[in-house]
Order: structure tokens, then sequence, then C-alpha cells
């Protein structure tokens, strides 16, 4: 018996991914926040491979002030391996609601792309 094993019990509730909640819609200006727009482009992506995609928010004392990840497969637009493209392209649009209270001019953000193939070595999707 492990130490965690009275943390790591599954149960149906823990389970459920699709339940609802009860949410107000919130004024956004009114509870001070901001929204930042993050547009992401990644080139030369082998298609029918999984890729993981983290987008990172510092500021200038290099903080983390948000960040957000996603996986998705770039689909296949040609049968022809040897065709000069026949990588493909990742663009996803990204908002993130960042803390109004910290004063940080939107200018000295910095915004770093991670991405990475899951399973390379797998035979494609």
């Amino acid at each position: 018996m492990g130490k965690y094993d009275k943390f790591a019990k599954c149960t149906k509730c823990s389970c459920e991914l699709c339940s609802s909640i009860n949410a107000e819609t919130a004024d956004i200006e009114r509870h001070g926040t901001k929204l930042l727009t993050v547009r992401v482009k990644v080139d030369n992506v082998c298609p029918g491979k999984k890729v993981a995609i983290a987008v990172i928010i510092y500021d200038n004392c290099n903080r983390i002030l948000a960040f957000r990840g996603f996986t998705t497969v770039v689909d296949k637009k040609h049968e022809n391996q040897c065709d000069h493209d026949y990588c493909g392209t990742i663009e996803r649009k990204l908002v993130f609601v960042l803390p109004d209270k910290e004063e940080f001019d939107p200018c000295e953000l910095r915004v770093r792309t991670i991405g990475n193939y899951i399973y390379p070595c797998e035979p494609e999707i």
C-alpha cells in the first residue's frame, strides 16, 4: 500500500467530465482584468503526428503570468511524401485573461511557444 493510495481513488464522481455548473457572466472591466490575444503559427509540422504546443506569457521580471497548452494533429494534404510542401502548419488563436492589478506595459510582455511531438516514433495517426 503506497503513501498516496488514499488520495488516488477513482470514483464515478471524479470521472464525470461532462458536468454542468451555473455561472453568471462577469463584467471583465469591473473585475479588473485584461485580455491578451496571442496568435500561434508553427510551420513544418509532420502530418499524422500528434503535437503538443504550449504558450507561456512572461512579464519583464521573468514571472509567468499565464500559460496554456493544446494538442493537435495536422491532416495529410498529399499522399506523395516526396512532395516539397508535405509538412503542415498549425495556426491557433489563444486568448489569455491577465490580472489588472499588476502594472505592466503590454509591449514589455514576452510570449514563448514550445512544441514537441507526442510519441514521435509511433506510426502516423
